[in-house]
């Protein structure tokens, strides 16, 4: 599960920093910028206290506090419109599991996968050696709760 040649650049163009993620349902690009007024309302809301704020005030997801179970709270709460849930997908994030995964270096790790509710996450059946994790990412709904179990911080999100 090595990373892909685009996912290399976009780390390296980001300095190896992982993509800053925004509520759910934010407006895509500058639109979100443009109509949130860093009110907070949408921390506030948030029943799994998983959004922060980036050093400018606006929100963004910390999955290390959690995961997102997209109740969509944070969007009710949103006064200015930057947060939109019109039924539409809360966001394009999915994860992506790294060669640092604890089964990579053969020793048995299975938390991902466990607390998958997606069922995304899988181990498949070999003979010998240890299974790397399958990740469909069909089924992957970029909540998070794999990536905040992760003993050695291999899950990261990206946009694929």
């Amino acid at each position: 599960m090595g990373m892909s040649h685009k996912q290399g650049r976009r780390a390296l163009l980001l300095g190896g920093r992982t993509l800053e993620i925004r509520p759910p349902w934010a407006l895509v690009g500058e639109e979100f910028f443009k109509k949130c007024s860093c009110c907070r309302q949408c921390l506030e809301g948030c029943p799994e206290k998983i959004l922060a704020t980036d050093r400018f005030g606006y929100p963004l997801v910390d999955f290390r506090a959690g995961e997102c179970t997209f109740c969509g709270i944070c969007a009710a709460s949103c006064p200015a419109g930057a947060l939109v849930n019109e039924g539409q997908e809360p966001w394009r994030h999915k994860a992506h599991i790294a060669g640092s995964c604890l089964n990579a270096r053969s020793t048995l790790c299975r938390t991902c996968a466990e607390e998958c509710e997606s069922r995304a996450i899988s181990y498949p059946w070999q003979e010998e050696g240890f299974a790397l994790p399958l990740l469909e990412l069909e089924r992957c709904t970029g909540c998070g709760a794999c990536l905040r179990v992760c003993p050695v911080q291999a899950i990261t999100m990206i946009l694929p």
